[in-house]
């Protein structure tokens, strides 16, 4: 298990292939996403949807739990918490 330090930019290196990694992550703060209900990529949106309430960044971590899900995974940082979305390759970082 990677240590809770792990900065976004090593988590990026150990999980994406060269080619595929991203270079523009978003970066969006948890309490501005809660309070307008916006994100970029509608992470909040679609956790509500599972009947997941997010109030916290750890909140972000309880996806992990969800064995059917398949589609997002996150991942504590240094900065906040990573959200990738599988299918796309696509990650934005929570921060507080």
């Amino acid at each position: 298990m990677p240590d809770a330090t792990e900065t976004l930019a090593a988590l990026l290196r150990r999980c994406c292939i060269d080619q595929d990694e991203p270079r523009d992550v978003p970066r969006i703060s948890l309490a501005e996403a809660l309070r307008t209900g916006t994100d970029p990529l509608r992470i909040l949106a679609y956790l509500a949807g599972l009947g997941l309430e997010v109030r916290s960044l750890d909140d972000l971590l309880l996806i992990n739990g969800d064995d059917t899900e398949e589609e997002l995974h996150a991942f504590r940082v240094a900065e906040g918490v990573a959200i990738t979305i599988a299918s796309d390759g696509l990650w934005i970082l929570f921060v507080p």
